[in-house]
């Protein structure tokens, strides 16, 4: 369906620039509620899945400021999701040796299990939602991503 019809403007957008931007949002938005309608129904919220899938695939260990450069998410953000799971047994933080302040995070055996039944899932719908797309137009959309992420982040260094 055209933004156009799904927003249902009045008139068709004329800017195709600006159209494409909206595209892309909105896709975004409809992924992230098809993932979060998911998540909720393992007590997880978004930000949660993330934080899990993450350490599941780390290699080393890694701390909470770690774990929040790699989400983009702030100190406190990254706080507070860790508390959340920390309390339902799907996370621990193990304290380093010779250093109070710093914590690595990992996944607890509870946290890998529900992860084994959430993540397939997910991948599901996202196999299905792409099944349209080869391999060779899923690499030409990450890159067209990425050079529009870049942009962004150039225009923001510009000012």
């Amino acid at each position: 369906m055209s933004i156009n019809t799904e927003l249902d403007l009045d008139r068709p957008m004329r800017d195709v620039r600006h159209e494409a931007v909206l595209n892309i949002v909105r896709t975004a938005s409809v992924l992230g509620q098809r993932g979060a309608d998911l998540f909720r129904r393992f007590g997880l919220t978004e930000a949660q899945f993330n934080v899990l899938f993450s350490l599941k695939y780390k290699e080393r260990n890694w701390s909470q400021s770690d774990l929040g450069r790699r989400l983009v998410v702030t100190r406190a953000s990254v706080t507070s999701v860790l508390d959340k799971l920390e309390e339902k047994g799907l996370v621990e933080r193990l304290q380093v040796p010779g250093n109070r302040r710093i914590y690595h995070v990992d996944l607890t055996a509870e946290g890998q299990k529900l992860l084994d039944k959430v993540e397939p899932l997910y991948r599901n719908d996202i196999h299905e939602v792409l099944s349209g797309f080869d391999e060779e137009t899923c690499r030409n959309l990450i890159q067209q991503m990425e050079v529009i992420r870049t942009r962004v982040q150039a225009l923001g260094e510009s000012k």
